[in-house]
């Protein structure tokens, strides 16, 4: 487990994105069938007892960057551990009335969103499969885990405020950094879990109302840039380094997501402004993916004023990205309609090279 982890960690450092995703792969596999073990599964892996690392940091590590990856290929998530007295703070199902830490509010969100995208995958992948053709049961199934998560949601907003009002008069700049990076990340969540089933996958236009959110988000993510900028001048062009998920992701879901034209352009600058290597998330490769997403979709539109000037005919869905460092390439696998008159989306691999 630790050599995974050291191993995906030199790779994201040198650039070779797919095998960093290999290891994590490696890893959340291991992790996942000793959890099927503690539930009462025959399979017999334990953990050694000499680990360097416990197992349950080693839970909060690979959740973490198994999102981050879930939210690049599509993949589904890995199983999380059973309730365990020595769970990492927040790293359990249960939400407390207000935090006691940032570490509990960080782990709490990334739990929350590793079940919310078991559920969300899951439907996806079984959406592929059936070609659009699941049952009213399916999707009111789905609608009803999206309402629940949503709720989860709202109590951890909640305890979150709890716990700013109570210490934000304390917090130091990289501190309060942290808290708008968790208040990002509970923005991303809120926003996919706002549209219903059978909006998603039929109408991407279904996701223009959240241009309000869109706008919040790209504000939270100025602010964190600049919190940085200013408190680090000399190292503020350096690469930036760091395992947890932050900017990169969410910017990469406005592009993905809004359509409309300053709000998308604004989100790849951002990308560009300070190089950032977010455990799998590199932000120069992820704006030119970007970039390249946004200039399919316009393509002979003419002047794109607002989100409305893209027809939903012409929106991409079903993303997934993977990079070869080696021959400077990447892939883009994605689902569309060939033109106005299609009835079923089709999928279609392009690649971006630089």
């Amino acid at each position: 487990m630790r050599q995974s982890m050291k191993l995906m960690t030199e790779k994201s450092l040198r650039g070779y994105h797919g095998s960093a995703l290999s290891h994590i792969d490696s890893g959340v596999k291991i992790l996942s069938q000793i959890h099927e073990e503690e539930r009462g599964s025959p399979e017999q892996i334990r953990p050694s007892q000499g680990l360097c690392v416990p197992q349950e940091h080693l839970d909060v590590i690979f959740a973490r960057l198994d999102g981050q990856k879930v939210q690049l290929l599509g993949t589904h998530p890995m199983n999380l551990p059973p309730e365990r007295s020595n769970a990492q703070p927040g790293f359990h199902p249960g939400i407390p009335a207000a935090f006691r830490s940032l570490e509990e509010a960080r782990n709490s969100l990334d739990y929350q969103w590793n079940l919310c995208l078991q559920k969300a995958v899951g439907f996806e992948h079984f959406h592929r499969i059936k070609q659009g053709t699941e049952s009213d049961e399916h999707r009111e199934a789905y609608d009803r885990d999206r309402l629940h998560f949503k709720n989860e949601y709202k109590r951890w907003s909640a305890a979150f405020q709890a716990f700013l009002d109570a210490n934000v008069a304390e917090m130091d700049s990289k501190a309060l950094q942290g808290a708008m990076v968790l208040k990002l990340g509970a923005y991303m969540a809120a926003m996919h879990l706002d549209v219903g089933a059978s909006e998603f996958i039929h109408y991407q236009t279904c996701w223009d109302k959240m241009l309000p959110m869109y706008q919040e988000l790209l504000d939270i993510a100025t602010v964190i840039i600049d919190a940085h900028n200013n408190t680090d001048k000399q190292s503020s062009l350096k690469p930036i380094f760091q395992m947890d998920h932050s900017l990169v992701g969410p910017l990469f879901t406005v592009v993905h997501k809004c359509r409309d034209p300053y709000l998308r352009r604004r989100a790849i600058s951002l990308l560009y402004e300070v190089p950032r290597q977010e455990g799998v998330w590199n932000s120069f490769l992820t704006a030119r993916v970007a970039e390249r997403l946004m200039n399919i979709e316009e393509a002979g539109l003419g002047e794109v004023k607002c989100a409305a000037d893209v027809p939903d005919w012409k929106r991409i869905s079903d993303i997934e990205v993977s990079f070869d460092l080696q021959h400077k390439r990447g892939f883009i696998r994605y689902s569309r309609l060939r033109s106005y008159y299609s009835a079923v989306r089709e999928p279609i691999t392009d690649v971006l090279e630089w």
